[in-house]
């Protein structure tokens, strides 16, 4: 009688099958486990600080602090949106720049400076070592690892401080733009009513110095003069060509004169739109608000050497399963295309 060899799928077949394997199985998963633990202690520890912060609210501060309507509250912290804007600034090639020229990161993170990619491996490790995202509660957390515990804390302080810098220098541009675009109004329109007061100044020496309450007098004089007879004829000559000069120039007074105070209104709104860009430009008020400070770890925070051996053995020990299966499967696919 032929001893009985297939597996037949069972719970028992299976012990058994394990046990007559038993050998291969041990071995593949000790030396999984013996190379797990010999790469974990190679692996440079990696120590772990953040940096918590909020943005301000993007309130104008001028507006805020000098207009006479209903003020924004200036100490607000922002919202989603300048959440979002605050992590496309931490992101941003300025900051990046200065931490990898402080830092030196090129020699920090033993990169050939000889190599073609040198670039692309500084930028590639940078941004697997310093990350940024949006927590649950609006605020951004800076998080930066290091093998160095007090580099990982002054890179990621040094990040926010420098944030607030950048977010600075920016809204600094975009107020001078302004500044400089309201001064050059407030002048050009200063020019033109000066040029139309020196229109003004070239009548009244003409006699017309106010058209309405002139022609009212000059009117009413000579009305009552003629009805009373109580003034000559050279005086009604006179008054008569008072009111003909009036008539000549009244039409162009009246223009220059309708024309000034109406700029004038514009020009004292552009003075105080001058005097809001400003105080936007020289004012210097932190952009960020940091709820906590980064601080040297006193503990690694990476590599987990348990958890590494833990799931390297693991996969070693399915892998032996999975390879003494195929094993047993081959050869005794091998014995039966024999017969």
């Amino acid at each position: 009688m032929n001893k009985k060899t297939d597996f037949t799928g069972n719970s028992t077949d299976l012990i058994i099958f394990l046990y007559k394997k038993r050998l291969p199985i041990i071995i593949i998963t000790l030396f999984g486990a013996v190379v797990s633990i010999i790469i974990s202690l190679t692996i440079t520890p990696m120590y772990k600080s953040s940096v918590i912060l909020y943005p301000a609210s993007s309130t104008s501060v001028s507006k805020s602090l000098l207009s006479g309507g209903v003020k924004d509250n200036l100490m607000a912290f922002g919202d989603e949106e300048e959440t979002e804007q605050l992590i496309q600034i931490l992101e941003s090639n300025d900051i990046v720049n200065y931490i990898v020229e402080k830092y030196n990161l090129l020699q920090h993170y033993e990169i050939d400076s000889t190599s073609k990619f040198k670039r692309t491996n500084l930028y590639k490790t940078y941004s697997s070592n310093i990350s940024f995202k949006k927590t649950r509660l609006q605020s951004v957390e800076i998080e930066v690892f290091d093998k160095d515990p007090v580099y990982a804390a002054d890179i990621a302080n040094d990040i926010s401080h420098y944030a607030d810098s950048v977010m600075n220098k920016i809204r600094k541009k975009r107020a001078w733009d302004a500044l400089l675009i309201v001064k050059y109004e407030y002048k050009k329109l200063g020019k033109q009513i000066q040029e139309m007061s020196d229109s003004l100044s070239s009548l009244n020496k003409l006699g017309v110095l106010d058209y309405t309450e002139q022609v009212t007098s000059y009117s009413s004089g000579l009305a009552e003069g003629i009805a009373t007879g109580k003034i000559s004829a050279s005086g009604i000559k006179y008054l008569e060509n008072k009111l003909k000069s009036l008539e000549s120039y009244g039409h162009s007074y009246n223009e220059i004169s309708n024309f000034i105070e109406f700029e004038q209104a514009r020009l004292s709104n552009l003075k105080g739109k001058w005097v809001e860009a400003g105080v936007e430009y020289a004012q210097n008020l932190s952009y960020i608000y940091i709820v906590n400070e980064a601080f040297p770890s006193e503990k690694k925070a990476k590599p987990v050497r348990w958890l590494i051996v833990s799931l390297s053995t693991l996969s070693s020990f399915l892998f032996s399963l999975l390879f003494v299966a195929f094993t047993d499967f081959f050869s005794k696919l091998m014995i039966k295309i024999k017969e």
